[in-house]
């Protein structure tokens, strides 16, 4: 498929670890305020890339405070990095390979100006917006992804859409911006309990105690088939954005971009993010899912090795990706 001649390793803080196969949570479920912090406290020691963003020390190498400079590119154009003008054009767009660059000894994503230049070349932050409103529009009508959320009313979208656009060196640290603007008020989760969502590690955990989820599952981590349904339902939603039109260099890297991100929900998500890609290509798969209910049953309950029957050999294989330096 390509050639991998030179990557970069899994990581080295992030191993594989066990997989329960009957897909049952192991999970405790704790009650109290206290226990429910330090949740957020652990999962956040556990993830490098949480550890930068709650301490706000993210680090991008892509300049992106000088918003003036200018690139050259074909034809002698000169176009403004973050200017007014969008790159998307009437010309097919030519798909260049953009690697992940990764900081932190290898553990934490960063940005980089050829990450800037992609996000300008799909349209920006408007693009962004575009996918993740389509996206939460799947994700409320999902009720095994819903559960997961709270309340409808919050502005889920531009959230996740900003933490993108600044992620991938977009300017004018927007995500937080939008934390410093939040009320630093708790919110109700499961059990009468209280949570104040200001950052990844806390939403996770409020979503882990969300009150929308039976009993029985209060205070369960995300589980694989719910990591490949929420993948799924987002990259369904990007094609329906056109990004794939926009730009495939784009689509690629996001696609890798998900796949080092996901692994906070579960170790073993990675090596589906290319299949979840796939789904949606196929309209029978997306008529299937919304004539079975808007219910993924292809892939709910499904043990780890039952999953892994569902992708190609040589993915299920492949421990080098996302983190590839280039490829052929």
């Amino acid at each position: 498929r390509s050639s991998r001649e030179t990557r970069t390793r899994w990581p080295s803080n992030m191993t594989r670890t066990s997989v329960n196969e009957d897909n049952i949570s192991t999970d405790t479920n704790p009650r109290d305020e206290q226990t429910i912090q330090q949740e957020i406290e652990s999962l956040e020691l556990s993830d490098p890339d949480l550890q930068t963003e709650s301490h706000g020390t993210w680090r991008n190498s892509n300049a992106h405070e000088q918003n003036s400079f200018r690139i050259e590119i074909s034809e002698k154009k000169e176009l403004s990095l973050y200017g007014e003008k969008n790159l998307a054009t009437t010309k097919p767009p030519i798909f260049h390979f953009v690697p992940l660059k990764m900081g932190g000894n290898g553990r934490t994503h960063v940005s980089t100006f050829e990450s800037s230049l992609l996000l300008e070349e799909v349209g920006g932050l408007d693009s962004l917006l575009s996918m993740t409103d389509k996206f939460y529009t799947k994700v409320f009508a999902d009720a095994n992804i819903d559960k997961f959320i709270r309340s409808h009313d919050d502005p889920h979208g531009r959230r996740f859409a900003t933490w993108i656009h600044q992620k991938l060196g977009g300017p004018g640290q927007l995500w937080d911006k939008d934390r410093s603007g939040r009320p630093n008020k708790p919110v109700q989760v499961a059990g009468g309990h209280h949570v104040t969502v200001h950052d990844r590690s806390s939403a996770h955990v409020a979503a882990w105690y969300s009150p929308k989820r039976p009993k029985s599952e209060v205070g369960r981590h995300f589980k694989l088939d719910e990591c490949r349904i929420w993948m799924r339902l987002h990259f369904w939603a990007m094609r329906e954005a056109g990004q794939p039109e926009l730009s495939p260099s784009f689509v690629d890297y996001y696609v890798r971009f998900i796949g080092h991100f996901v692994r906070v929900y579960e170790t073993t998500a990675p090596m589906f993010a290319r299949d979840s890609y796939r789904w949606s290509a196929d309209p029978a798969n997306i008529q299937r899912y919304i004539a079975n209910g808007n219910v993924m049953s292809d892939v709910l309950g499904l043990t780890f090795g039952g999953a892994m029957e569902q992708i190609p050999q040589d993915e299920s294989e492949d421990f080098d990706w996302p983190y590839y330096e280039y490829v052929e």
